[in-house]
């Protein structure tokens, strides 16, 4: 039987992946931007983590699944979509390790195309949603 899903220790994972496939100076934040966030930067926003109703077994078990939205902020269009890419790319070519669980291939479940927000910053995202599964080692 599956343990339940602690999200954060699979967030952080996740979020230092996104974080080694871009440089340095630009971030990938938990939840919110910092106040001074320069683009490009993604913003990561997690759900709390859910039992799956994917590949359920005769026991009724089935892995947990942590939902997510990427937010990939620039100044341009370019800067936007080049951020949404080394995000893609890294979520969905590797998968992370999280000790005591056993992590599945990230699953991309749709996308935004890039636009500017008029309404606040002017500055332009694009955002994309995944799903990352995982049980008990």
């Amino acid at each position: 039987m599956s343990s339940p899903l602690a999200s954060a220790p699979l967030i952080t994972a996740l979020i230092a992946m996104m974080q080694a496939a871009v440089p340095p100076e630009r971030k990938i934040f938990w939840a919110q931007a910092a106040a001074n966030a320069v683009p490009a930067y993604a913003v990561m926003y997690p759900d709390s983590g859910i039992k799956s109703g994917f590949n359920r077994t005769l026991a009724n078990n089935g892995p947990d699944e942590l939902r997510y939205q990427i937010t990939s902020v620039g100044s341009t269009p370019d800067h936007a979509q080049w951020m949404a890419d080394k995000v893609a790319y890294a979520l969905l070519t590797a998968v992370p390790v999280v000790s005591g669980r056993r992590v599945w291939p990230t699953v991309e479940e749709g996308s935004q195309p890039v636009r500017r927000d008029d309404e606040s910053t002017g500055l332009f995202f694009a955002t994309a949603q995944y799903v990352s599964r995982s049980d008990a080692a």
